[in-house]
């Protein structure tokens, strides 16, 4: 299937009735997208301005999860152009990890694409954890239920009498021989005083 083949039957799908948050999660998407790619044509050509001698990652790193992973690169040196095409890089490589291993997944097993990659990358961090945890447990969850469902077999055959060898009392045996040993000691001392 060529890439114009693959257009057509996205835009087929997003036309799709049976899905419309996919629609209007495609639309966030693309405008997120936009935002960002115009912040980075803008702090470029800001950049290259002779009064400027540092980049800029306002309006870049705003809205992503990716914030620091550009951010930090480009902070190394933000005045060297080397760190700014690495930020760049950077920002192209978390997308290609994106596609692959959120947008393609998706696709592959019949979940919303566009859903699940607009919550990846520009998700709000829920209750403390970043979106992308959240994505990882809704795409591995049968692993995850198996994982819960064993727990809570093995939690129902648990048999409270069951001693486990930790829970084993140690043997009086110890105590009557430090006994012993006190009793020695005494006889010994008494011995001497003699």
């Amino acid at each position: 299937m060529g890439f114009k083949e693959v257009i057509n039957k996205e835009r087929e799908d997003l036309k799709n009735v049976k899905r419309p948050y996919e629609t209007a999660s495609f639309i966030v998407l693309a405008i997120l997208i936009i935002q960002n790619l115009f912040f980075w044509f803008r702090n470029i050509i800001e950049f290259m301005d002779k009064a400027n001698n540092w980049f800029s990652t306002a309006g870049i790193t705003v809205a992503m999860n990716n914030s620091g992973f550009v951010a930090r690169l480009i902070s190394l040196e933000s005045d060297k152009w080397l760190y700014v095409i690495l930020g760049f890089l950077a920002f192209l490589l978390y997308w290609v990890l994106i596609y692959f291993f959120v947008w393609n997944y998706c696709r592959s097993r019949g979940l919303a694409k566009w859903t699940w990659t607009l919550f990846v990358v520009y998700g709000p961090t829920i209750i403390f954890v970043p979106a992308l945890v959240w994505y990882v447990i809704y795409a591995f969850r049968p692993y995850f239920f198996r994982f819960i469902k064993r727990v809570v077999v093995e939690f129902n055959e648990f048999d409270p009498n069951q001693q486990f060898e930790e829970d084993v009392e140690e043997p009086e045996v110890q105590e009557e021989t430090f006994s012993n040993q006190e009793q020695e000691d005494q006889k010994d001392e008494t011995e001497q005083k003699e």
